[in-house]
């Protein structure tokens, strides 16, 4: 490996091989760019701790964005003089002393931020169904008697999996109840679907197949049963079977309990039990990530998250307006028409400039949006994991938090005016996230109006799949989508959801009818699809076109 001026050779590969790790690529060089290597902005918040910890130095996010080569972020990493606390392992010597290490099924809990909010919206309108459906292609076979004991451990050791929310005096209480056995439905799904549906685009990506309508069906009726969250069993499983001996494995579990990023997690430890059944270990609670939480609040830098959002909201309208139909149609889900190799031909835009792909969907989507509305005042939301300690990077269990990115222009701002405002509003968000989103509405107040979310009722989310295959049990799982379950549980006017697999990029879209009707829904996305497949030519346009 080459080394670059300034840099000793021994800490490029010491840096190097942290890069290699989190981007699960090998041979990076002085001259790779973070953006070249399908770096995006969840990784980058990765990649900065781990490095961090390897040179025991504290790297502010933004320094990836703004050094995105390997040679010049190692470079600046070792010149950093401020020294990091050594990295905690997630052992019993790092629980803080109020946690109880070992608790009773009578001893109350308490629910964090994410769980209130869900909790409140189902309470509000009990049709909400804040389930997340998951379903996976199996390559190789699967045990149901070795799966169904390894969803038995799973739901043992990671507590979040056996909490029961109780309601008392009209209050909400977190208690654990003692383990139990997930039951393992087997499915019978007959021959197995072949070829791509006859009225699929041309350009449709390559997993646009037919979905078995027992796989369908099974899901959408695990969407639809409401889960007892009282009874401390949020999680129902499935494994189905083709007549040619393929599988596929559906899970569906509650909100209250999971998050995308607690998927790979639950995959991983799936797999640890099928082939360690009888070696538990120390897991990290999900009561404990509450306890950080709690400690959290009402400190400094809690404070200081709270005036910058305070500062960045300053004078923004509560709500982005969707053109509404004339009467509520029904909720729709569809596909972006993406074309093949997008994230290739936007490569050099993000090197060029220093963005993620994500910063390149929240501009796309800003456009749309000020072009829609006329508005030259947008926000969107985007959901954030707020996992920063290294301490909860393996938690199961949700710690979502909402991000509000807003775009402002004037009759002269271009798109690249747009892309860079995004660049700033995500690292703002990512270097702000430690307060909750509930707090800071409650502390700015905005309007409100019912069954619209402030600021973020159209949402923007980032669901890197790739992620979540996984070896289960010697076997390959493959995240299935089946977009006839997005219009289900559309929970926003507008989602806008943005999944990398296998090296390309799907666009999936969901609206809710009341709010915004399918033209215009289709209109919207026809604009954002057209700005992300011409994007490199776009920058130089003005974003508020004229007549």
């Amino acid at each position: 490996m080459d080394s670059v001026p300034n840099t000793p050779p021994g800490q490029l590969r010491r840096m190097a091989a942290v890069w290699e790790q989190v981007l699960k690529k090998g041979g990076i060089g002085p001259e790779d760019s973070f953006f070249t290597l399908g770096g995006q902005s969840v990784m980058a918040g990765t990649l900065v701790r781990a490095a961090g910890e390897r040179f025991g130095v504290r790297i502010p996010i933004r320094t990836l964005f703004e050094h995105s080569r390997l040679g010049e972020f190692t470079d600046h990493v070792v010149g950093l003089a401020l020294p990091a606390a050594p990295p905690t392992a997630p052992t019993s010597d790092t629980v803080p002393p109020d946690v109880p290490r070992n608790v009773l099924p009578d001893v109350p809990l308490e629910m964090t931020a994410f769980q209130r909010r869900i909790w409140l919206a189902e309470q509000i309108d009990p049709s909400v169904r804040n389930h997340v459906p998951l379903a996976w292609s199996v390559a190789g076979r699967l045990d149901p008697d070795r799966l169904r004991g390894a969803l038995g451990r799973l739901v043992a050791e990671h507590e979040i999996l056996r909490t029961r929310f109780v309601d008392e005096d009209g209050g909400w209480s977190v208690r654990l109840r003692e383990p139990w056995l997930p039951p393992l439905e087997l499915l019978d799904l007959g021959e197995a679907p072949d070829g791509t549906p006859d009225d699929a685009p041309d350009d449709a990506p390559d997993d646009t197949t037919d979905t078995p309508a027992a796989v369908t069906e099974w899901l959408e009726a695990a969407l639809r049963l409401p889960f007892d969250l009282e009874s401390g069993q949020l999680l129902r499983a499935a494994l189905g079977e083709f007549a040619d001996g393929r599988q596929v494995l559906l899970l569906c579990v509650h909100h209250m309990v999971i998050d995308g990023e607690s998927i790979p997690v639950l995959l991983a430890e799936l797999d640890r039990y099928c082939a360690t059944p009888d070696r538990p270990r120390p897991v990290v609670q999900y009561r404990e990530f509450a306890a950080h939480q709690r400690e959290q609040r009402d400190g400094a830098s809690w404070h200081t998250d709270l005036a910058y959002w305070e500062s960045a909201l300053d004078g923004a309208s509560a709500d982005t307006p969707l053109p509404a139909p004339d009467r509520p149609e029904p909720n729709g889900a569809f596909r972006l028409p993406l074309p093949a190799g997008l994230l290739d031909a936007l490569r050099t835009v993000q090197s060029e400039h220093g963005v993620s792909w994500f910063m390149v969907a929240a501009t796309a989507l800003a456009v749309s949006l000020h072009r829609s509305t006329g508005l030259d005042d947008v926000t969107f939301g985007s959901p954030t994991a707020n996992r920063n300690h290294p301490r909860f990077a393996e938690l199961f269990g949700p710690s979502l938090n909402t991000a509000v990115l807003r775009s402002r222009v004037t009759a002269d701002s271009t798109v690249l005016d747009v892309l860079l405002r995004m660049r700033g509003e995500a690292l703002g968000a990512l270097e702000h996230q430690a307060v909750e989103f509930d707090d800071v509405l409650n502390h700015v107040r905005p309007a409100r109006r019912f069954g619209y979310t402030p600021y973020v009722n159209v949402t923007l989310n980032m669901n890197l799949l790739d992620d979540h295959a996984a070896v289960l049990d010697g076997a390959r799982l493959t995240p299935l989508l089946i977009d006839e379950l997005r219009s289900g549980y559309a929970k926003f006017g507008l989602t806008v959801t943005m999944v990398q697999l296998d090296g390309r990029l799907i666009g999936l879209v969901s609206h809710r009818g009341d709010q915004l009707g399918a033209e215009g829904a289709r209109d919207l996305a026809d604009r954002l699809a057209g700005l992300l497949t011409r994007f490199p030519e776009t920058l130089d346009e003005p974003v508020l076109l004229r007549d």
